[in-house]
């Protein structure tokens, strides 16, 4: 994460490897994470951000994987901060 003021987005790119899964699991992790990224988007702040994801997380519902979004945002907002 690199906090840029002069952008009015945040600006976000996924580094899914093989590790992941294959290309059908990682585009579906990557579909759902924009998307959740999306309807959170008010709550990141503009900056570039470079996505990763472990192998369990094709594993994970869409819930679940909400609360793990959840919880990278509030990690990055308070590294943010200081």
């Amino acid at each position: 994460m690199i906090i840029d003021q002069t952008l009015t987005q945040p600006a976000i790119a996924y580094a899914l490897g093989r590790q992941v899964g294959g290309a059908v699991q990682r585009n579906l992790l990557r579909r759902r994470l924009r998307e959740l990224l999306k309807a959170k988007s008010s709550k990141v702040l503009p900056g570039w951000y470079l996505i990763g994801a472990a192998s369990g997380a094709t594993k994970l519902s869409f819930t679940d994987l909400g609360v793990q979004v959840d919880s990278l945002i509030e990690r990055c907002a308070i590294k943010a901060k200081k």
